[in-house]
């Protein structure tokens, strides 16, 4: 069976596990068709944060060294590199003849966090249920055949086979004798791995993979791997949850599911781009991590093996503004866990006060690059992560909120005035750091760094007036900021912003200045003119991130967020629309897409926020001193709502038909405090102030 060019597994999470989900219903080993990447995932089962033994990484990650020609420190720091834990599958008998695929049908319903999948397995036809229980560590699958069949269910711990940089990262296995069942030590983490088929009638194992056998049409297949990461090792998953019984358990799955959704609503008018958007919901939630509380780029081993980056930004900003307040407010707990890992960082590495976290970071703060050495000197991602820390306060305009976060972004402050920001005789500047490409090569006043530096001294001077706590280093901070303004003004060439003083060219970091660290307005000409020349850069063709010709789909949500705040709104729509070709059938986003179409990876979290946020952006756009609404609609657009959405701590609710020229827009204030905000509306603007608990609804006729 020749499997279609967008499939990709489906993602399955609760945050501790992540479970890829294949055509059958269940695990599949192979991989997907449709890659560059010589390793796309199979179908593992991954927990966030839990790591292959340092002592047993030999030959496991070879594919992660930097592609540079440049000599790199041999020493590194620790590589953390997720452990497949094991996989589960099934095979079909009727009368003695072995079935096989000869073609399927699958949805995933992210509100339901299900997968519904019919199997055509030429001797019978499947219908076939699976979820993950968000509770705990189980996945349950339920089979409905079109007549009586044997099912064999088959399940290991570790690896489908051990080949290159896929080998079993246990330091010890036990097999249980009088169950399906095995005890694992992994790291400092001991584990424990089962697998049940409720109508089994005998069970064996063949080396380390246990087989399960039943008759009949209708089955349920329980698999669970536990452990002590968050607590007890709990040995009674499978025998509770067979207890409860799987229509307990999917109800439950399914109520979970529908309460995180119903925090707010977006209906796109372009069902591909819907898909996606309700995937992305469900990516984000299903990937945090419930103890850290951070949010990864995933929890794949392609996706960076669960670890945190500057990424993050974006998925937090999309949660804010689809009002998953509690998730966004979990996020900002990882910094204040792991403050102590940043001071240390700073003190060690840099010799330098305050707040400095590391570039790639596991769960509990620590770096998780390897060789990578040199990227201790890429500290974008620390402005990025103050970006983060303000903005759950800015959506929601809770001062509990700024309380917390003011010591971070004081450290923060106190660490870049000391060890990035330098006065020369131009002027305050940027000392050369790693850039954005992450090469080994030490930059001046680069964008991404510069105009991220500015945002993190200002949010901090703002916090610091609105608690009432300004000291010297706010004025240090004050004086700073005005320099470095002037040293961003000479980044702009006369055609756009370069990506740094030694580097006349587009990149990310000529965005950057105006979005996401928003020091330069959006209908400032010089980035009106930035955005023009990187459009036309990628003209035709998916946008990528400016150092190479590939698309890179959450560079071209960046731009078209941007072109929706000027105003472009059918230019960004075209801008989104050419990331289609990096849609998985499930509604995953690649992270590049190569010359050819193919993907490097799905399921990558920066892409999903990112476009998460250019999806709004279309419908309403925010600002510092305002809130716009049905400016940038695509033309194609002709009627959507939305419900819920944050902005300037008020919920946003709404609706537009073209066919009947009406646009509906209702502002209510959740918050203890009055709220000031300049509305634009279509074509007309004014000054409003809600009251707590009030609400306002507007009505405006729209052509």
């Amino acid at each position: 069976m020749q499997l279609p060019r967008d499939y990709y597994h489906v993602f399955l999470g609760n945050g501790h596990d992540a479970v890829l989900i294949g055509y059958t219903g269940a695990m599949v080993p192979d991989r997907p068709p449709n890659g560059w990447h010589p390793y796309l995932d199979r179908c593992q089962w991954y927990k966030s944060d839990r790591y292959y033994p340092e002592d047993r990484l030999m030959g496991v990650v070879p594919l992660r060294y930097p592609p540079f020609g440049e000599a790199l420190p041999k020493p590194g720091k620790p590589w953390a590199e997720l452990a497949p834990l094991g996989y589960t599958a099934y095979e079909v008998e009727v009368e003695g003849q072995i079935g096989h695929v000869q073609g399927f049908s699958q949805v995933f319903v992210p509100e339901e966090g299900t997968v519904f999948t019919t199997v055509d397995w030429g001797v019978a036809r499947a219908e076939v249920t699976t979820f993950l229980c968000p509770d705990r560590p189980l996945l349950v699958i339920r089979y409905r055949f079109n007549r009586p069949v044997r099912l064999r269910v088959r399940a290991a711990p570790g690896v489908w086979r051990e080949e290159d940089h896929e080998t079993d990262p246990f330091d010890a296995l036990t097999f249980l004798e009088e169950r399906p069942a095995a005890f694992y030590q992994l790291g400092p983490y001991r584990g424990f791995i089962e697998v049940a088929l409720a109508e089994a009638q005998r069970w064996g194992r063949d080396g380390k993979v246990w087989w399960l056998e039943g008759e009949g049409t209708i089955f349920t297949h329980y698999f669970a791997i536990a452990d002590d990461y968050a607590g007890p090792l709990d040995l009674e998953v499978i025998p509770r949850a067979m207890a409860e019984g799987p229509e307990v358990l999917h109800a439950r799955t399914r109520a979970f599911w529908q309460a995180y959704f119903a925090a707010s609503r977006f209906e796109i008018p372009d069902p591909v781009f819907d898909r996606v958007y309700r995937t992305s919901r469900y990516l984000f939630k299903a990937t945090q991590n419930p103890v850290s509380g951070g949010l990864p780029v995933g929890n794949l081993r392609l996706t960076w093996s669960s670890h945190l980056f500057w990424d993050a930004y974006f998925i937090h900003r999309a949660l804010l503004e689809a009002n998953h307040v509690a998730e966004g407010e979990a996020a900002i707990g990882f910094f204040l866990r792991t403050r102590e890992a940043a001071e240390r960082h700073a003190r060690e590495d840099f010799d330098a006060p305050g707040l400095k976290w590391d570039w790639e970071l596991t769960h509990r703060g620590e770096p998780a690059y390897g060789i990578w050495v040199h990227q201790k000197e890429q500290v974008h991602n620390n402005a990025a992560y103050a970006n983060m820390l303000f903005q759950q306060y800015a959506f929601t305009r809770d001062r509990r909120v700024l309380e917390q976060i003011f010591p971070l972004l004081e450290g923060l402050a106190r660490f870049f005035l000391h060890a990035v920001v330098e006065e020369t005789p131009r002027g305050f500047e940027i000392r050369p750091v790693v850039g954005v490409d992450e090469r080994p090569v030490r930059v001046r006043n680069e964008g991404i760094t510069l105009a991220g530096t500015i945002r993190l001294l200002e949010r901090y001077v703002q916090a610091a007036s609105r608690l009432g706590r300004e000291n010297g280093l706010v004025q240090q901070s004050a004086r700073a900021v005005a320099g470095l303004r002037h040293t961003l003004d000479r980044l702009y060439n006369g055609r756009y912003f370069q990506a740094s003083e030694e580097e006349d060219h587009l990149n990310i970091s000529s965005l950057a200045p105006i979005y996401p660290m928003e020091v330069i307005p959006p209908e400032d000409p010089r980035a009106i003119q930035t955005v023009r020349a990187y459009r036309k850069r990628y003209a035709g063709r998916m946008v990528g991130h400016g150092n190479s010709e590939w698309g890179f789909p959450w560079a071209a949500a960046l731009l078209a967020t941007l072109q929706a705040w000027q105003g472009d709104g059918e230019g960004a729509w075209q801008t989104l629309r050419e990331i289609r070709p990096a849609f998985s059938a499930h509604g995953g986003i690649a992270e590049t897409v190569d010359d050819e179409g193919r993907w490097n990876m799905q399921y990558f979290g920066t892409a999903h926020g990112a476009l998460c946020t250019a999806l709004h952006h279309l419908v309403v756009q925010t600002r510092e001193d305002r809130i716009r609404i049905g400016v940038s609609l695509p033309a194609s657009w002709e009627r959507g709502a939305w419900e819920n959405w944050r902005a300037h701590g008020l919920l946003l609710s709404g609706e537009w038909d073209r066919r009947r020229n009406h646009l509906e827009v209702i502002l209510r204030n959740p918050t203890a405090e009055i709220i000031p905000v300049r509305l634009q509306i279509g074509l007309t603007e004014r000054e409003l102030s809600v009251a707590p608990g009030e609400v306002q609804r507007i009505q405006l006729t729209i052509s």
